[in-house]
């Protein structure tokens, strides 16, 4: 059964990585990958096999391509962290560099298979930064498959995380309505204390770090594109609302509407608690009572209070 099982994936036009490496030989084609956790910023190289000697592919490369942040500049001297670290320079024009290098079996994929790798990658974050913030709207049906393409790529770097970020994704663009497209402050901030509720249990799942990061992007001190695509989903939720909690009162009429708006004191505990992992952590030095003892003093004497 299993070898009828195994034949039928053959068949299919699968091949396990390491069945795909066996099958290679001197010629052939290969890809060398040089990922990065942003996904969008991946890099390759591409190149054709020299020799074989058992588990070790040498390879001369003619096709370097960088992401942003690659040590492998005009020079093709590749840095220390580089799969291409310690390759023979045989040209270092910058319009047609070719390397030579000695390969694990681990660090090759067959040329389409590593191509369609780096381009399901790079499809996938397409979808997760156009909600991050790239101007573009996306459907909770486009996040949710975003998320299942992310999990198909297995262990690679970066995509469980871009995965989680973009189910955070799809639970902000549902609850928000409007299909992914900009709504009304009232109408996003009515259904967002779902949202939030689900920012805060990804926080209780994390390790502490992650809330650390969240919070380290909304105090300024990290950038939104940071290096954990949960911490950035966390994040932007949290910007989302404070964004739309400003824009309330203009959208009612006045400071007094929105402080009689019904929702007001709801979306404001849920965003509090979200921010300090219900009250364990701190923000800006101050407790998540402090924080809420704040709001409430200044809503209490007519001030539409800005959220932290």
């Amino acid at each position: 059964m299993l070898n009828r099982f195994l034949a039928l994936l053959l068949l299919s036009g699968f091949m396990f990585p390491s069945a795909a490496l066996a099958a290679l030989a001197v010629g052939d084609r290969v890809f060398v990958p040089m990922y990065s956790v942003h996904l969008r910023e991946d890099g390759y190289a591409t190149g054709a096999i020299e020799s074989i000697a058992g588990a070790q592919y040498t390879v001369i490369l003619r096709e370097l391509v960088q992401g942003k942040g690659k040590t492998l500049y005009g020079t093709c001297s590749p840095g220390a962290n580089s799969p291409l670290a310690g390759a023979e320079i045989l040209s270092d024009k910058e319009d047609a560099p070719i390397l030579r290098k000695v390969f694990a079996a681990d660090e090759l994929l067959p040329w389409r298979t590593g191509k369609e790798e780096y381009l399901e990658r790079e499809n996938v974050s397409t979808i997760f930064y156009k909600w991050l913030g790239d101007g573009m709207a996306i459907t909770p049906e486009r996040a949710r498959l975003g998320a299942k393409r992310a999990r198909a790529l297995g262990d690679t770097p970066g995509v469980q995380r871009m995965a989680q970020g973009l189910d955070l994704a799809a639970i902000e663009v549902d609850n928000a309505g409007g299909q992914g497209f900009p709504v009304g402050a009232a109408q996003y901030l009515s259904g967002v204390s779902k949202t939030l509720a689900a920012v805060s249990s990804i926080e209780r799942q994390e390790p502490p770090n992650t809330g650390h990061a969240m919070r380290a992007i909304l105090d300024g001190s990290l950038p939104l594109q940071s290096d954990d695509a949960v911490a950035m989903a966390m994040a932007k939720v949290l910007m989302l609302v404070r964004e739309n909690w400003a824009r309330l009162p203009g959208e009612l009429g006045s400071s007094k509407a929105a402080l009689a708006w019904p929702d007001a004191h709801k979306v404001m505990v849920a965003y509090l608690a979200a921010l300090t992992n219900q009250g364990a952590a701190k923000f800006a030095g101050k407790s998540m009572q402090e924080l809420q003892a704040e709001l409430d003093a200044a809503m209490k004497q007519g001030q539409w209070p800005r959220l932290p």
